[in-house]
């Protein structure tokens, strides 16, 4: 063997310098022994997740719509028939949202405009500069477009040495103009003999009203329907003076089932109230007379009546009494007279009288309110003091609800049917509407007439408002249709 081809080399060492510590301690663990959890399982699978653009709101939705067909004509047809309503809504704004009251919506708002000024003139004979300012007025039977007749009188202030030459009754009826418009224009007046102080429309039969003036005359007229081509015309029915003092307020009954009388109460300002008896005949019924209280702190002044009932009524008097009066337990008075020269009215009744929570102010408005199964009876002072009654079933002397409404003072006063709203004419033509369950005021000025209004009269449908006497006659407002 040759060995000639190998070669003997020594190599470098190459050291890997130890760590192992000389001279140290190492602790030994037992490797069989451990107190630590085993690892959670974690499930590896991934799923893709679909990306929403949040921008976008016309996905489709839902997903699983296999076999649904679009009716693109009909569709087409729905989109036209709503543009005009978003393009509307679209171009309003944005609605401020109130963060108080929610309910404060447009859809809460009472629309009410102006529509037409009934302009009355005194007569030359007494054209001295005196202006208007005491009146009367009704709705009646409804004529054209919901459009009811109309009935006012007025005069200058009345005095007490007034002569009453000029008194009379006026009656508007409604026509359609060349714009298609409802508009009042005169039909005929009537005389009476004094300044008549109210008017009021019997509910029962709408072509028949009563007047009382302030000489405590009744008067009780009927609007009469002719042939086509005749003039329709208004008939008086009946008149009669009293020897009590004015008429202040009037109330109508319902009729009786039986004989189909009517009943007329006539409200005087001496305490005494009339019932008239309307039929084939009209004749003074009974006479009451309201006898005064313990708890009155002055003489018994009324000013308002209204029947709840057909046998009961409601006073409301001049230092802010509410009566309610009953007539199916009647006290006979006495006639004869007492040794002092007093004379006791004979052939007077006195009703049985619960007083109900007085106001602080004289009583300028009583009014009832039907809801479906359920009844209100609302009193109103000169102050704008608001006592709603529950008279449902039974009537509580104290109020369910009390409203303070704010200054000015407050004549007359209408609460709208679903009680929501409560209306008062305000001085230079204007209407204040204040909501009731926000507590909110609303103005609606008319302006073009002047004067501090004493009445305001609502139509049956609720659509027409008439305020008024102004200096120069009377305003009527229109509440709109989508209210």
């Amino acid at each position: 063997m040759d060995f000639d081809h190998f070669t003997l080399v020594s190599n470098e060492v190459v050291e890997f310098p130890s760590t192992w510590r000389v001279g140290g301690k190492a602790t030994l663990v037992d490797s069989c022994v451990g107190t630590d959890p085993p690892a959670l399982k974690v499930d590896a699978e991934t799923a893709a997740s679909e990306r929403i653009e949040i921008s976008i709101q016309t996905d489709e939705f839902p997903r699983h719509t296999d076999g649904v067909t679009v009716d693109n004509e009909k569709l087409s047809s729905w989109l036209r028939k709503i543009y005009p309503l978003v393009e509307e809504e679209l171009s309003s704004g944005i609605t401020e949202i109130c963060e108080d009251d929610y309910s404060d919506s447009d859809e809460e708002r009472l629309i009410v405009r102006k529509h037409q000024d009934l302009t009355i003139k005194l007569p030359l004979e007494t054209n001295d500069g005196r202006k208007l300012n005491m009146g009367a007025a009704a709705w009646l039977s409804v004529l054209t477009r919901n459009a009811p007749l109309l009935v006012v009188s007025c005069s200058s202030h009345h005095e007490a040495w007034c002569e009453h030459t000029f008194s009379t009754i006026t009656v508007f009826i409604p026509t359609r103009n060349l714009f298609n418009s409802v508009q009042w224009t005169e039909l005929c007046s009537h005389p009476v003999k004094a300044c008549v102080e109210s008017l009021v429309t019997n509910p029962f039969n709408k072509d028949m009203f009563a007047g009382g003036t302030v000489s405590g005359d009744l008067y009780i007229w009927c609007y009469e329907m002719t042939l086509k081509h005749e003039p329709n015309s208004l008939s008086e029915l009946f008149s009669e003076t009293t020897d009590n003092g004015q008429i202040v307020d009037m109330t109508w009954i319902r009729p009786n089932p039986m004989t189909k009388d009517f009943g007329l109460l006539s409200c005087h300002s001496d305490g005494v109230i009339i019932l008239w008896k309307i039929g084939k005949n009209i004749s003074k019924n009974k006479t009451f007379q309201i006898p005064t209280l313990s708890t009155a702190r002055s003489a018994l002044i009324l000013t308002r009546i209204l029947s709840i009932s057909n046998s009961e009524f409601v006073l409301g008097t001049e230092n802010g009494g509410i009566l309610l009066c009953s007539m199916t337990q009647l006290i006979p008075m006495g006639g004869t007279s007492s040794g002092s020269g007093a004379q006791v009215r004979k052939n007077y009744f006195a009703p049985t009288v619960t007083e109900l929570k007085s106001h602080s102010f004289a009583v300028t408005t009583l009014q009832k309110i039907e809801k479906p199964n359920q009844q209100f009876l609302l009193s109103c002072d000169l102050t704008g003091e608001v006592f709603f009654h529950d008279i449902t079933d039974t009537i509580n002397s104290s109020p369910t609800l009390i409203i303070k409404m704010p200054l000015p003072f407050k004549n007359r006063i209408f609460c709208t049917k679903d009680m929501r709203f409560i209306l008062s004419p305000r001085t230079n033509g204007g209407l204040e509407a204040y909501k009731i369950d926000s507590g909110t005021q609303e103005v609606f000025e008319a302006g073009g007439l002047e004067g501090t209004p004493s009445l305001i009269k609502v139509s049956s449908s609720g659509k027409w408002i008439i305020t008024g006497p102004y200096d120069g006659g009377f305003t009527i407002y229109s509440i709109e249709d989508d209210v």
